[in-house]
């Protein structure tokens, strides 16, 4: 069934992308979109569906932004439980070192801030048309309507995906979004949004777990090994509102309220477990009844700023709050005979005997007062403290209710030094109170939610604006958080304190004419301790995280092809530890991707052509899910994404 609906939707793509060239011209608007191009830094920038960098919002100095809850929408604290889809964002970027310096309350790994598709007078109806090498495709169309000049205009887009993953699984899914930007007075804008993903028939990706320490024999990619009926459902929502205004006399207002939702009417996981050497395994699949996890959040914030000569100083004070309910667990699971991963499983769907679900509900609130003082042609400090209140109440099935109840400061200090008009020195300490996610799939305990943890921060370094178009950024930080992993019953859940102290560069810019570049590189030496590992039950190599993380982006204008850009992308990761207690480890790989970019004009509408060869080299490679389980990447794939602008 699923296989009919991908067939189907290619070829209404391409019935749909025939249609719009009939489109009148217009302003260019995602045309210009070029992550390497954009990007300040080499610490992670997305724009649409390009990104560059070491960081990115599932890893920043080996910690995850996303799940410890450091959002923003338009600079706003957002409780997000789900991705956005690029019909609603644009762009985002990873805000770390001294991109964080001036930032309102940093956060310990970095903030991810996402901004909304923006809109003006200028009626403009974007289209791309995705297709690859295996066969999946995409249709994406994204519009700016004015609707009062100066004053209303709107953002709307939809979108269709047919999607091969690595295993050779495949999904379906649609995503829509409705934006207005609307200026009732000069300084004032008010953005109300919504948006929604729909994810239809995506068949669960299966784990491989030996039943030894020792890495999974070779398997062979895109070979989906069934069954066709663990298919995943599930939705995802959006929606709230913003407000910005400049009230004069140096006073700012900001505010958002913001609502997501994701539902899940199935979920399956597939997992080989005792897998051996021979590539024989039992399987496991587990069926969850629906779970569901809902988040409201928001802030609001004021500020005063004024000036003194060369000197401008900033007060902020700001209430931020976020209510989390959630339904998980209440899983079953069926086990089959021993047999060779690749055999495929085509017995009927078994009946699931689902048992009661756990409940939790998380309540937060935070206070914050900040200054931020800027000294032209000096520096700057920035000085902030929150008060945050944690409350989590956990109603387990057969269990008395669960309560956690604390409170803490959050202090936190940045400073920079304008040592030359191009030399600048920056450091700062923050502290955090942050979520610590779900336990992974293949645990006893998976998709329990984790407490929250306190975590902290220490980084410090040098930017230099090098003659010629070169900016380079070189730092140092030390980040301490609780370290969560599976003890011996494969129970998910706090073993220790885990230290990540290391070294971060960053070049970006255009290093010879016609040559654009964004380098970076992490030197880390992530380390766990406590009592779990002098007893030998865990190694001292925090599980997944490489001592060294290499990328490099390229674009070079090819002289005499008027728009033509070669583009070479580059990612090595060094030796991951691939289980607790350091049994096992994963050996270092590099990705390369190559392709070029087109600049043109298609009839008197303007056009982007990208053609992209992803894992040049075939590189075989495992991605950890949790202790000791993995899951293949994806082969060698040629990519290509028409877009056009009307």
């Amino acid at each position: 069934m699923a296989r009919t609906i991908c067939d189907a939707f290619r070829a209404s793509i391409l019935l749909s992308a025939a249609s719009l060239v009939l489109a009148p011209a217009a302003q260019a608007q995602r045309v210009t979109d070029n992550a390497a191009a954009g990007a300040e830094d080499a610490f992670g920038t997305s724009i649409g569906n390009e990104r560059v960098g070491l960081y990115s919002g599932n890893d920043v100095r080996g910690f995850s932004p996303v799940t410890a809850n450091n959002i923003r929408l338009e600079g706003l604290y957002f409780d997000r439980p789900a991705a956005f889809t690029d019909r609603l964002v644009q762009s985002n970027v990873v805000r770390v070192g001294l991109t964080a310096q001036n930032y309102l309350f940093p956060a310990p790994t970095g903030i991810v801030d996402y901004k909304i598709r923006p809109a003006g007078n200028d009626l403009v109806v974007s289209t791309m048309l995705g297709l690859n090498s295996w066969g999946g495709g995409r249709l994406e169309i994204d519009t700016q309507i004015p609707v009062v000049k100066d004053r209303l205009s709107l953002v709307a887009g939809v979108a269709g995906f047919v999607d091969e993953l690595a295993p050779g699984n495949q999904s379906f899914f649609g995503s829509y979004a409705l934006a207005a930007r609307w200026k009732p007075g000069r300084n004032i804008e008010v953005i109300p949004f919504w948006s929604r993903i729909d994810l239809y028939n995506r068949e669960a990706a299966p784990l491989y777990t030996p039943e030894g320490a020792f890495l999974p024999p070779r398997i062979e990619r895109r070979k989906f090994p069934g069954p066709e009926w663990a298919d995943q459902r599930n939705t995802v929502q959006h929606y709230g509102a913003l407000t910005k205004a400049r009230l004069g006399g140096g006073w700012d207002f900001a505010a958002g309220l913001f609502r997501s939702t994701s539902d899940s009417a199935t979920n399956f996981a597939t997992n080989f477990t005792a897998l051996r050497p021979d590539g024989t395994a039992v399987r496991r699949i587990t069926s969850d009844p629906p779970l569901s996890l809902a988040g409201t959040s928001g802030e609001l914030r004021i500020s005063k700023s004024f000036t003194e000569g060369p000197r401008r100083h900033t007060l902020h004070a700001a209430l931020r709050g976020r209510e989390r309910v959630s339904r998980y667990g209440g899983g079953a699971s069926v086990s089959y005979a021993r047999a060779p991963v690749e055999q495929l499983l085509d017995a009927p769907e078994p009946d699931f005997r689902f048992n009661p679900q756990t409940d939790e509900t998380v309540r937060q609130a935070i206070a914050g007062i900040a200054y931020d003082g800027r000294w032209q042609g000096v520096g700057g400090l920035s000085v902030g403290l929150q008060h945050t209140w944690y409350r989590k109440r956990v109603d387990r099935p057969g269990a008395a209710l669960a309560r956690t109840d604390d409170e803490a400061w959050l202090p936190n200090v940045t400073a920079s030094i304008e040592a030359t008009k191009r030399l600048a020195f920056y450091g700062g300490y923050t502290r955090g109170l942050e979520e610590s996610g779900i336990a992974p799939d293949n645990a006893a305990n998976r998709t329990e939610a984790l407490p929250a943890i306190l975590t902290s921060q220490v980084d410090a370094g040098l930017r230099w604006k090098i003659p010629g178009g070169m900016s380079l950024v070189a730092g140092v930080f030390d980040v301490r958080k609780p370290y969560f992993a599976a003890d011996n019953a494969n129970v998910f859940r706090e073993l220790g304190d885990v230290r990540h102290r290391g070294v971060e560069l960053s070049a970006t810019g255009t290093l010879v004419p016609r040559l654009t570049v964004v380098a970076g590189a992490v030197l880390m030496k992530p380390r766990v301790t406590g009592e779990a590992v002098e007893q030998g039950r865990v190694g001292r190599r925090p599980l997944g995280q490489p001592s060294r993380i290499l990328t490099l982006a390229t674009q070079y204008e090819v002289p005499g092809l008027d728009g033509v850009q070669l583009t070479l992308n580059v990612t090595h990761r060094g030796t991951r530890a691939a289980d607790t207690r350091n049994l096992v480890f994963l050996p270092a790989r590099t990705i390369i991707d190559a392709g070029f970019r087109w600049r043109f004009d298609l009839g008197d509408n303007p056009a982007l052509l990208r053609v992209t060869m992803l894992n040049v080299m075939n590189t075989y490679d495992l991605a950890l899910v949790g202790s000791g389980s993995y899951q293949v990447n994806a082969p060698r794939q040629v990519t290509m994404f028409l877009t056009v602008d009307f």
